[in-house]
């Protein structure tokens, strides 16, 4: 799964409306068979078919990506579950070069003929496309990694915990919430495992098994008088950790005048303190007009570093590749200038 559709459904899921249709972004598994690997050895074997069928061909670069991405989401609300999806989208993608020109391919077939067949398709629009090209493309250098891997270091794999524990915690959560003064409490736990694979020409064969988990919930308070209502939303993150983030410890909390969590997250502590929030808020005055001291909450000065900073140093948006709804970046190759051998510095 992308990062953009990791964003929509958590924040759908933040929303507290209705569980969303993940079918889009896979097939329906049993819970059971997001468990079953891929062994790296066939993983192998079905990247030197598609690199061996483009070379054939006159691909004089390949590579191809194998992706198998497993997610579960799991969404209550109040004392009822709302929903349980767990899906797999596994498929292949292949690049090559040929005559100078790129050339794409993908397949969700996942056998040795069928990615035979989308590496000569791909060489076969690398050919058609190098008609219209105007400079044929160069490559820097690249050596191969030969055969390597990496892994989330994770404790807990969250797939492996039975939905009925994350339930049952999602339902513990809720019961808080109401407990303390909610009227409604939608809480959710969303899990996701990318198993990428990557294999090119240069030599490099590379196995990648990636994991995110993120707990969230929604809690509403009403004033029945007058009709108004305020809610509060959870203080975790999405995180690339396993269920151990679940697991909560007293130093992974940081006290102020909200608590906050690093390494670990107190869904339970959070939710009640949130209905307690919820129910200030509801109850508080209106703002009346004037001047005041802003108090800036950190994640408020960290978002705007990220928007006015972050992106703006963004190599493909100084470069000028790319502009999005921000414009161009002000950070360009042409405003930096030499001030001696050793630094360089903006002007």
């Amino acid at each position: 799964m992308k990062r953009k559709d990791f964003l929509y459904l958590s924040g759908m899921g933040m929303g507290a409306l209705l569980l969303p249709d993940l079918s889009a972004f896979g097939t329906p598994i049993d819970p059971l068979q997001a468990l079953d690997g891929v062994d790296v050895k066939i993983k192998k074997e079905l990247a030197d078919v598609a690199l061996n069928a483009a070379k054939s061909k006159g691909a004089t670069y390949a590579d191809i990506r194998i992706g198998r991405y497993l997610n579960q989401f799991v969404a209550t609300r109040e004392k009822r579950v709302q929903g349980v999806a767990n899906t797999e989208s596994y498929g292949v993608g292949i690049r090559v070069l040929a005559n100078g020109c790129w050339g794409f391919a993908a397949t969700n077939n996942v056998t040795k003929d069928a990615i035979a067949k989308a590496a000569e398709q791909a060489v076969a629009v690398a050919k058609a496309n190098a008609k219209i090209q105007g400079e044929p493309v160069q490559l820097a250098p690249q050596k191969g990694y030969g055969e390597v891997s990496w892994k989330t270091p994770i404790e807990i794999n969250a797939f492996e915990v039975p939905v009925k524990e994350k339930v049952n915690l999602l339902l513990n959560v809720n019961d808080i919430a109401m407990q303390n003064g909610a009227n409604f409490v939608n809480s959710v736990i969303f899990a996701v495992n990318e198993q990428k694979y990557f294999a090119s020409t240069d030599g490099s064969y590379i196995d990648q098994d990636v994991h995110r988990i993120y707990p969230t919930f929604n809690v509403t308070k009403v004033d029945r008088e007058s009709g108004k209502f305020k809610t509060r939303n959870a203080l975790s993150a999405p995180s690339g950790k396993g269920y151990e983030y679940m697991h909560a410890r007293p130093e992974d909390k940081v006290t102020g005048i909200v608590t906050r969590y690093k390494d670990r997250y107190d869904m339970l502590e959070d939710v009640k303190e949130a209905a307690r929030v919820a129910n200030e808020k509801v109850k508080a005055k209106s703002v009346e007009p004037g001047k005041y001291d802003l108090v800036l909450d950190p994640s408020h000065l960290w978002l705007t570093i990220h928007e006015s900073v972050g992106h703006p140093t963004e190599l493909d948006r100084v470069l000028g590749y790319e502009a999005n709804y921000a414009g161009t970046s002000f950070l360009t190759l042409d405003k930096w200038e030499s001030k001696n051998s050793n630094s360089e510095v903006i002007k």
